[in-house]
């Protein structure tokens, strides 16, 4: 009796052994580890590097920005940096960007800068890591960036859009606002001769030239708002004449 006893409780606790693995592998190891793949982009960065990586989409994309530069106009690459780095970072990025370029493009048809881009982890669902791409104009009379564009005036006139490189320039924008129908703030500066009162209203006149250009051209007026700052908000030395030519600009930003 004791030996039937004996084998029917080593019965239940084969049996309870059993039940209690099929529940630990249902409820606790019954699955392995989920890996998630993280996906990138043509061209990416780690965070805190300034080394660009590449994916096999890269090819397309950067034929793909090649043919987007106009003839006459440079490659403008504005590198990234994110919360936690430099300015210096993202020119360093765009710099390292630059290399990719130079089978296709000379070193002195590019141009490079640098923004602000917000959290990296979070920048990874942009397909260039919020690294921006833009054909651009730059020469002694228009410098145009990735978020606005500076056309540079002689001292106390408002003639310069009279200009072929200002022409072609205002021409092509023109074009871009009637297509897009995006806005146009347009704003004024001076160097620093002369009193505000009456730097005021040469940025001022300087500004409404530019927007009449541009209307005359077909841009909606409505579209286009303007306003000036006199020699308020200069860019360079006003102690110099190089700086002062600077100084003497209009500033149009499309939005």
């Amino acid at each position: 009796m004791k030996k039937i006893l004996a084998f029917l409780t080593f019965l239940l606790f084969l049996l309870l052994v059993w039940f209690g693995w099929n529940w630990y592998k249902t409820n606790v190891a019954c699955c392995p580890e989920t890996v998630v793949e993280v996906k990138h982009g043509p061209l990416y960065f780690d965070c805190n590097s300034d080394n660009p990586i590449t994916s096999e989409a890269w090819a397309e994309k950067k034929s793909e920005i090649l043919s987007s530069v106009n003839e006459g106009e440079k490659l403008l690459i504005v590198g990234p940096y994110f919360e936690g780095e430099n300015k210096e970072l993202g020119l360093s990025r765009a710099a390292k960007v630059k290399e990719l370029f130079l089978d296709k493009l000379k070193t002195e048809n590019i141009e490079l800068s640098a923004r602000s881009a917000g959290n990296c982890d979070d920048a990874f669902n942009d397909v260039l890591h919020n690294t921006l791409f833009k054909s651009v104009v730059r020469n002694e009379h228009v410098t145009e960036l990735h978020d606005k564009a500076y056309i540079y005036f002689k001292y106390d006139t408002t003639k310069e859009i009279d200009r072929g490189n200002v022409v072609n320039y205002l021409n092509n924008l023109a074009e871009e606002l009637k297509k897009t129908g995006a806005l146009a703030h347009i704003t004024g500066h001076t160097d620093a001769d002369g009193n505000q009162e009456y730097n005021y209203e040469l940025g001022m006149k300087r500004a409404n030239r530019v927007k009449n250009y541009l209307v005359n051209k077909g841009v909606s007026e409505d579209k286009i708002t303007t306003e000036s700052v006199g020699k308020l908000e200069p860019i360079s030395d006003n102690t110099t004449e190089e700086g002062k030519q600077k100084n003497r600009r209009v500033e149009i930003e499309v939005k």
